[in-house]
């Protein structure tokens, strides 16, 4: 998109978001439909800026502060919506996030961070967060969706199936059988969702899915993110080792890679095949 567009749309945003902008660096991250991400730099401060349609980022600013209060995430500094898209400014976490190159040449080393990384947020207080994103409601989304017949053809396969029937009843089956480990969660646990500084975690992003939930969904995310950048360097024993295989349940992180096969990707309806 050219400047002379980009600087029509900054003109649609709301005034106290246009505040921000005026006379600013701005640098386009991302521009996508379902969201868009904006660096925003002056001398006074360095900060991002993420715009989605109407109604999908009220659970992302509350998460975000949540966890900033547990020395976790960017602090919110303005939250706020208009008719037809909601605003998220936050401040800069120094760092990159682990899809930098820096972290993706060391692999095994990039792997136990990651999982270091989760255990650290899996310890975060949970009495007081505003969300739920637990296996209940997942499973809830997930029966309607494969009634409705969708499905995320590219999960089903790294699920090791080719039929939606025979995924959808190893799901109920596992359902039926298993008992939730409940802890504060990411949601869409993955390399580019965490800044790491000098292999040192420094904070989460990207929480609007997160809340109260199991911790075997982000261990589920954490693995598939590890094994889609790395491709060949993916190692799995490292992040499961590192996270404690004591703690982690097989059949658990089954069960949440099931659903995500009918919830699409970060549970919400995201289908790309």
């Amino acid at each position: 998109m050219n400047l002379k567009n980009e600087s029509a749309i900054y003109e649609t945003f709301p005034d106290e978001v246009q505040g921000y902008l005026r006379d600013a660096v701005v640098t386009v991250i991302k521009n996508k439909v379902r969201s868009s991400v904006y660096h925003i730099e002056k001398p006074t401060y360095d900060i991002f800026l993420k715009v989605t349609p109407k109604g999908q980022m009220q659970c992302e600013a509350l998460m975000t502060d949540y966890l900033y209060n547990h020395g976790a995430c960017p602090r919110v500094l303005h939250s706020t919506s208009d008719a037809t898209r909601d605003y998220l400014i936050t401040n800069r976490i120094m760092g990159s996030d682990a899809t930098s190159d820096e972290y993706v040449k060391q692999p095994n080393r990039l792997s136990e961070v990651f999982a270091e990384s989760l255990v650290n947020l899996h310890r975060v207080r949970k009495e007081g967060c505003p969300s739920i994103n637990g296996i209940e409601e997942m499973v809830i989304r997930a029966e309607e969706n494969y009634l409705e017949g969708r499905a995320e053809k590219g999960l089903l396969r790294y699920m090791g199936y080719t039929s939606i029937e025979t995924a959808y009843r190893d799901m109920m089956s596992l359902n039926r059988n298993a008992n939730e480990h409940k802890v504060v969660i990411h949601g869409d646990y993955c390399l580019p969702n965490i800044i790491l500084y000098d292999f040192k975690l420094n904070g989460y992003v990207d929480v609007g899915y997160g809340g109260v939930g199991d911790r075997h969904y982000d261990i589920f995310w954490g693995l598939w993110s590890l094994q889609h950048n790395l491709k060949s360097d993916y190692n799995p024993k490292r992040f499961i080792q590192a996270y404690g295989k004591e703690m982690i349940d097989q059949e658990r992180v089954h069960l949440c890679g099931l659903l995500s096969v009918f919830n699409g990707f970060r549970g919400q309806d995201y289908y790309e095949k």
